[in-house]
């Protein structure tokens, strides 16, 4: 179970509302990053991958600058190093831009 998702808050998030001082412990461990992927959304998986809201919605809702351009990604097939961008950490100014971010 704990391999099966990758990012601290998948990693800790169903310790959130039972025990704070657990969540806290396991919230501060590592470090902080944004890692960006190029995700084949044709690619199998163990399961169908979701985005929510959907891309469209996304995408127009920021051309229409209605709120931020984010979503919540559920990808459900492995992701090989060759289609990893980029990890950057707090300090670097990719990171830096997003002061909301935990290490901000």
């Amino acid at each position: 179970m704990l391999l099966s998702y990758w990012g601290g808050e998948a990693i800790y998030w169903k310790h959130c509302e039972g025990t704070p001082e657990l969540a806290a412990r396991l919230g501060s461990l590592g470090t902080p990053a944004i890692v960006t992927a190029l995700l084949d959304f044709t690619a199998p998986g163990v399961g169908a991958h979701r985005v929510f809201p959907s891309l469209v919605h996304v995408l127009v809702g920021e051309a229409l600058s209605y709120e931020a351009a984010d979503a919540d990604v559920l990808y459900r097939a492995p992701i090989s190093p060759q289609r990893i961008e980029s990890i950057v950490f707090p300090g670097h100014p990719a990171y830096d831009q997003f002061p909301e971010l935990p290490g901000n």
